[in-house]
Order: structure tokens, then C-alpha cells, then sequence
């Protein structure tokens, strides 16, 4: 009897202590992971908005460029690779709304290329020997591309109204493009060697003022 009875006061004490345990801890629990959110929550607005902050900070508007050149001489690049590649595979199957994608390619380049080469090239001055004899390497090739473009878009047109789906009037095209693309794959390799070797165009470094007076600067180069 004095065992049972030791053992009922045993249990009681524990169930006493648990009751009283219990609902600590369990607020606790529920506080510290209220905490641990609120700050989890905090930290992603924090970093939110520093990556914002960041992002407008870093992010250069148009007129900050010293020219825009290197803005718009990808397209031509792209376009006309892509175009003398559509072209090849228009030799094989003769597809009509391929050549109008055809068209649409090489006609962007052309224009890519054009402004690139006129409205956007950058007038250069004080130059090394070196860099003036690559200078006129990548506008060697540049010109070329402008005309190879165009005359491969004219042909192009006269292939979708005139010479439907013929195919050696096709590869005289491709032909064409495909002059007009390593020309605008040489052209690229010599304004990269003007870039990244000679050291012209970053951060402004051998680039004159555009204006009127400085075009007519003998030391200068204007495309």
C-alpha cells in the first residue's frame, strides 16, 4: 500500500512538472520561430533592395557611352552568319517562306551594318602606327560587308519576284552571302584587335569629340 501510494505521488510530481514545462516551451518554440522568420523576412527586403540599389547603380544609360559602336556592330554580326547559314540550308529544300525569312535576315544586317558603319562609328585620333594600320584593315572589311549585304538583299529580292526557287541562282546568293559574311567575321576580328590588343575605344581612350570640327582634323579617322 505504502508502494502504490509512493508511486501515485511520484507520478502526480512528474505530471505537475511536464504541465508547467509544457506550455513554456511551447511558447517558446512559437516565439523563437516568430523571431527567426521576422528576421529571415527582414534580411530578403534588406537584400532585395540592396540588389535593386545595386542594379541602378551599376546600370550605364546611353548617353554615358563614349560611342555607341560596340552597341549596334553585333547585329550585323549576328544577322549575316545567321542569313549565309538559312541560305545554305534554302539550296536543299527551296522553301518559299524560308527565303522571306532569308530576306528579313540579311536585309537586318544590311541595315545593322549601315548604321554601324555611318551613324554610330566612332571618330579616332592620336592613334599608334599600329592601330591606324589595323583601323584601316576593319574598315576595309566593313565596307565590304555593306556592299556584299545590299547586293546580296537585292539579289534575294529578285530571287522571291523573279527567279522563284531556282537553284542556281540560289547558290550564285549564297555565294554573295557568304563573302558578306567573312567579311563581317574579319571585320569583327580587327575591331576586336582594336579593342582588347590596341587598347581603343574603353572607357573613351583614342576617341575624339564627334563634332564637325574634329572630323575635319587631319590626325583624326572617321568612317
Amino acid at each position: 500500500m505504502k508502494t502504490t501510494t509512493l508511486i501515485f505521488i511520484i507520478l502526480l510530481n512528474c505530471f505537475g512538472s511536464f504541465a508547467e514545462v509544457f506550455p513554456m516551451n511551447g511558447n517558446s518554440v512559437i516565439f523563437n520561430a516568430t523571431k527567426i522568420k521576422a528576421e529571415a523576412l527582414a534580411s530578403t527586403n534588406f537584400t532585395t533592395t540592396a540588389t535593386t540599389i545595386a542594379q541602378d547603380d551599376i546600370t550605364a544609360g546611353l548617353d554615358e557611352f563614349p560611342n555607341l559602336h560596340p552597341l549596334v556592330v553585333h547585329f550585323p554580326v549576328v544577322l549575316l552568319l545567321l542569313a549565309v547559314l538559312l541560305q545554305l540550308i534554302q539550296l536543299f529544300v527551296l522553301n518559299r517562306t524560308l527565303d522571306w525569312v532569308i530576306l528579313l535576315t540579311v536585309g537586318g544586317g544590311f541595315i545593322g551594318a549601315y548604321v554601324a558603319g555611318t551613324f554610330v562609328h566612332p571618330h579616332t585620333e592620336g592613334l599608334t602606327e599600329m592601330a591606324k594600320r589595323v583601323l584601316e584593315q576593319h574598315d576595309k572589311y566593313a565596307d565590304w560587308t555593306l556592299w556584299s549585304s545590299a547586293l546580296a538583299a537585292v539579289l534575294k529580292i529578285v530571287s522571291l519576284f523573279w527567279y522563284k526557287l531556282k537553284r542556281s541562282f540560289e547558290v550564285g546568293i549564297f555565294v554573295v552571302m557568304a563573302f558578306a559574311a567573312y567579311s563581317v567575321a574579319q571585320a569583327g576580328h580587327y575591331g576586336s584587335q582594336l579593342v582588347y590588343i590596341e587598347g581603343v575605344g574603353p572607357q573613351g581612350k583614342y576617341l575624339g569629340d564627334e563634332s564637325e570640327e574634329n572630323h575635319e582634323n587631319d590626325d583624326g579617322h572617321s568612317h
